[in-house]
């Protein structure tokens, strides 16, 4: 790494601001108020917004505060790269009565974000990737999703790794070539599939991904 660019880290980092944010607040003002490096730290409590994360920011939860997107779009829309979204229970993502492919808990239009620890769960679909790269979905729950848990389209080097995807419709669907690795799929606990348990929690073969060619060499039958 340059010195110059470790001169710009350190720059952005001391800079860096952190925004309060309670039920009562705007989650979409802070994010507005927000500058690149600072940190949107959310409190527990429920959020009935829409978000549009335009900047690369962090936003934080705190004791997994509830973002109800009142099915009537995406929770959280990702137009920026290098965009942090951590510690947050994502529902009602989609739309009533229709049911829209395009819509999702957290939706991704950018690279070289980082989606972790948050629990996306009883939408129309849980994540979505469209044509992009360099993304990473790490250690979330992704559960009973009306469409698919995690689904990426036209989407080619991604990181998905030590996911939990249970009683989705479908729980995983790849159009591209990403990168797959420890997530825990329910579809393994179907005897059809025929996947062996080697004892230590992991299937005893690699669970190739609907859609394309990616494969999870290390696909775990139990829950994380």
């Amino acid at each position: 790494m340059s010195l110059l660019l470790l001169l710009l880290l350190f720059v952005l980092s001391a800079d860096a601001k952190t925004f309060a944010v309670g039920p009562d607040d705007s989650l979409q003002g802070a994010i507005f108020m927000a500058r690149t490096g600072d940190v949107v730290l959310v409190s527990e409590g429920t959020y009935y917004e829409h978000i549009r994360v335009d900047k690369s920011i962090i936003l934080r939860g705190q004791m997994m505060p509830v973002l109800d997107a009142t099915a009537s779009g995406s929770a959280i829309i990702l137009l920026a790269d290098g965009i942090t979204v951590e510690g947050f229970k994502i529902v009602n993502a989609g739309s009533w009565p229709s049911e829209s492919p395009a819509e999702a808990g957290i939706k991704v239009l950018s690279e070289g974000n980082r989606i972790i620890k948050n629990d996306v769960s009883n939408n129309f679909n849980g994540i979505l990737l469209v044509s992009v790269k360099n993304n990473s979905i790490l250690d979330n729950t992704v559960c009973r999703n009306l469409g698919y848990g995690i689904r990426l389209e036209k989407a080619f080097g991604n990181t998905i790794c030590n996911n939990s995807l249970e009683e989705n419709l479908l729980d995983a669907f790849d159009e591209g070539l990403n990168f797959w690795d420890g997530n825990y799929y329910s579809e393994l606990n179907n005897s059809a599939v025929g996947r062996m348990d080697r004892g230590n929690g992991q299937s005893g073969r690699g669970y190739s991904i609907p859609g394309g060619r990616s494969v999870d060499e290390h696909p775990r039958n139990g829950i994380l």
